[in-house]
């Protein structure tokens, strides 16, 4: 009877992990990231483009995107738990198809 209630608790882990991923692909979250980092490139070619025009003094770190820091406990702890979840979802992972492998080939 466990070994039912854990096999009905994986499928339901693995269900999770696949419908929060096509959410996230779904509603364009990385389409839309990719875009605005483009738009910013965009940006920064013109207004290169236009200071070379000008004649202005040229430097790079005027045309890079200075990144902000948001780093605070609460996105430190998680990142932290992130890096947990996604460690322990691998090594399940691994011993699934490990005695997948070994029931098949013995």
């Amino acid at each position: 009877m466990k070994s039912k209630n854990i096999f009905r608790f994986i499928f339901f882990m693995l269900f999770i992990f696949f419908f929060a991923l096509y959410v996230t692909q779904a509603f364009g979250y990385y389409e839309y990231n990719n875009r605005k980092t483009n738009i910013m490139t965009e940006e920064s070619v013109k207004k290169f483009e236009n200071d070379v025009k000008e004649g202005k003094n040229i430097t790079a770190s005027d045309y890079i995107k200075k990144d902000n820091d948001y780093n605070n406990k609460l996105s430190k702890f998680g990142l932290k738990l992130s890096n947990i979840v996604g460690d322990v979802f691998d090594g399940v992972m691994g011993f699934l198809f490990y005695e997948v492998d070994r029931t098949v080939n013995s």
